[in-house]
């Protein structure tokens, strides 16, 4: 969604107490942080509605999974086994995991704004 020239993605829509709706956005900003604010949608413009196919190649946090699919804003993602390792040098495998996280930021991470 665009307000003043500026591209934000729409986390959730929520009820305003005037009985409209408005819409938590959020962009990123420097340092690896995030701007956010609440905004009537009726002064918002969508310029694009970016969206994900079951399978499709995603990072959550940097990791690399596969898209499973979105329920009530909150993206399923399916995250590749892989090795960490310890502050010893040890090796330890940890096995493929679903992660959740809300679609928003899912966008954030794997689409240009």
């Amino acid at each position: 969604m665009t307000q003043s020239g500026l591209k934000w993605v729409c986390l959730e829509l929520i009820g305003n107490a005037h009985g409209g709706t408005d819409a938590r956005l959020i962009r990123p900003s420097d340092g690896g942080r995030f701007t956010g604010l609440l905004k009537d949608v009726s002064g918002l413009i969508v310029t694009d509605s970016p969206s994900f196919q079951p399978g499709d190649p995603v990072t959550v946090n940097g990791l690399k999974g596969g898209f499973l699919g979105t329920e009530n804003g909150v993206a399923r993602v399916l995250l590749a086994e892989r090795r960490v390792t310890t502050k010893s040098g040890a090796f330890i495998g940890l096995d493929a995991s679903v992660a959740r996280m809300s679609i928003g930021l899912l966008v954030i991470e794997n689409r240009k704004l």
